[in-house]
């Protein structure tokens, strides 16, 4: 597989794990759109991402992906954005 074709199917993955997060993320974040979940910098910033807020959707992601996130690694500041969420599952299953 070429290096181009690699890069290719990891963004593709990423796009679709963006999408899946957002998805999930605007069923949770009340009148929220796909498109201000995704650019949202913080969301933190949306009041029904609280700490119970956090908690699911973690949940959310390792039933979703199939991961297990380790105590060490449960730092909001690691899952505070759509972004750092699809890096954190694209990590963990690449």
């Amino acid at each position: 597989m070429s290096e181009a074709t690699v890069n290719e199917s990891v963004t593709n993955d990423r796009d679709q794990v963006v999408a899946e997060i957002c998805g999930y993320l605007c069923t949770v974040l009340g009148d929220a759109t796909e498109s201000e979940v995704e650019q949202s910098g913080d969301l933190r910033d949306f009041p029904e991402f609280d700490s119970l807020g956090v908690l699911e959707a973690l949940v959310w992601l390792e039933s979703t992906f199939d991961l297990t996130i380790p105590d060490e690694e449960l730092i909001v500041d690691h899952f505070d954005s759509v972004a750092k969420m699809a890096d954190y599952v694209i990590a963990r299953r690449g």
